[in-house]
């Protein structure tokens, strides 16, 4: 039955390429058009148009200030995305129907993947027999935002809880609405996990990471309008398809009617952070940044220092050892490391994204602690040790009351700026599931289809949490400072 599924969807994909832009006037074959990668987009544009010329997009909201910005001429969308997308921004698309891109739910390829698999479809071929699929279709299709809700059934998860993965960008399937993923593909999700008694949990993230996740089994379920694609078959498994996908071409209106600057900003704003109350959105992700930060900082301060401290004792397999570690470490981009450490170092434990996070920011903070404290306390005089020595003091004692004061107060301006770049490295954390200030303006912007005002507003919060990160430790530096201390603290213990 798999097979044949995937025979049926190939003629439909194919037969909807067929004689799909006759009716058009505007011709297309040499446009620029814009499509996502590995996708039903790019599959059916280039059939469509040989000759065009493709610019690679990211996500719905880039998409769409490229096409009002002429960057690009068009791109193609599901009529239903499109009709919601022309709502919220000028847009318009053709009536045409160019071709049909199922929308399925993907699941891992492992035993539990196949066993929700079978169910699902099970599932929805009983909705579609007694009709509850139409009239979902009709409700967040057809209908009006304020009658697009459901009430989460009352699940009892006898037979455990499935974690769904889904970017929350693509109205109506699944999206954000007053700070929660809502959608045609959620509510479904929430009818099957009542009928088959699972509970279940809803983990954002960007599509490619999400998709990512199911994969590798860190999700059960993905669901953000997957299209079946040939190339993905083999490493996820997809159910029955929930909807047909009749996909047009997204355009520029031919007449656009200008709004004031104020006016279009004050719009922004209030799109931005009042709807929906999503300044709280935008509030909560402050948060995880700052709690990522805080923790990665101490953790990743003490554990610099501790390597430090094992490195002077000059054992030279473990030094060869160190050295090799921080050289490999520099010479890694922040984004890999933080997948190595998700997919692959924890890709079997459960560790939520934000402790992976803490855990990769602080060890990549621990190599730029580490290599502050050797070269500067290289650069300090020996005489100063030997000093200390001849009035008593153990080596490591002088190395803690005379040469590491030094070394602070040297490389200090250093520590706050690396301390600043890691809070602003923290914005790549989204592809970890991680909910921080980055990822809530993305899934704002994918809200409300403006880059603006959201890129905005996440810029001025972190411009606003380093300045005030460096002057929280200007007024740590007298703390530190040698000159701050008294001769009798600094010779406590010491006989003259």
């Amino acid at each position: 039955m798999g097979r044949l599924r995937l025979w049926i969807f190939t003629l439909m994909m194919a037969l909807g390429s067929l004689g799909l832009h006759a009716d058009n006037n505007i011709d297309f074959s040499h446009a620029r058009l814009g499509v996502w990668t590995d996708s039903g987009s790019e599959y059916h544009t280039k059939l469509l148009y040989p000759e065009a010329k493709y610019v690679y997009l990211e996500t719905l909201s880039d998409m769409t200030q490229n096409l009002l910005l002429g960057k690009i001429d068009g791109f193609l969308m599901t009529r239903c995305i499109a009709e919601n997308l022309k709502r919220e921004v000028p847009i318009d698309y053709l009536p045409d129907t160019l071709c049909t891109v199922p929308c399925v739910y993907a699941f891992p390829v492992s035993d539990r993947g196949q066993l929700l698999n079978n169910q699902m479809n099970s599932f929805i071929a009983s909705i579609e027999a007694d009709g509850t699929l139409a009239r979902l279709q009709e409700k967040w299709m057809d209908g009006d935002e304020s009658d697009r809700t459901f009430t989460k059934a009352n699940l009892t998860g006898e037979n455990g809880t499935i974690i769904v993965g889904t970017s929350a960008e693509t109205l109506p399937y699944s999206y954000m609405k007053d700070n929660q993923v809502t959608g045609f593909e959620i509510e479904i999700i929430d009818l099957f996990c009542a009928a088959n008694g699972y509970q279940y949990e809803v983990n954002a993230k960007n599509f490619d990471a999400m998709l990512a996740d199911v994969s590798v089994g860190k999700n059960d379920i993905g669901a953000s309008y997957i299209e079946w694609l040939p190339t993905r078959e083999g490493n996820v498994l997809f159910s029955n398809p929930i909807d047909p996908g009749y996909c047009v071409m997204v355009v520029r209106p031919e007449q656009q009617n200008g709004t004031g600057f104020f006016s279009w900003l004050k719009r922004g704003i209030t799109n931005t952070l009042i709807v929906e109350n999503r300044w709280q959105m935008i509030a909560r992700g402050m948060g995880v940044t700052l709690l990522i930060t805080l923790f990665a900082a101490l953790l990743g301060t003490l554990l610099g220092f501790l390597v430090y401290l094992l490195y002077r004792e000059n054992i030279k397999p473990v030094n060869k050892f160190i050295d090799v570690s921080v050289t490999t470490l520099q010479g890694l981009p922040d984004l890999i490391l933080l997948m190595f450490f998700y997919y692959v170092v924890f890709g079997t434990i459960d560790v939520g994204g934000t402790v992976v996070a803490i855990i990769v920011f602080a060890i990549i903070l621990s190599v730029v602690v580490f290599i502050m404290l050797k070269s500067g306390s290289e650069s300090i005089r020996k005489q100063q040790t030997e000093a200390a020595l001849a009035l008593g003091f153990t080596e490591r004692r002088a190395y803690m009351k005379f040469i590491l004061p030094q070394v602070v107060m040297v490389f200090y301006p250093t520590y706050k700026k690396a301390l600043v770049d890691m809070m602003l490295s923290t914005a790549v954390v989204g592809y970890v599931a991680v909910q921080d200030l980055t990822r809530m303006g993305d899934l704002i912007r994918a809200r409300t289809f403006d880059a603006f005002v959201p890129l905005i507003v996440v810029s001025i919060i972190y411009f606003l949490l380093s300045w005030l990160m460096l002057k929280g430790m200007e007024g740590l530096l007298s703390l530190v400072n040698p000159r701050n201390r008294k001769p009798e603290k600094i010779l406590k213990g010491i006989k003259l």
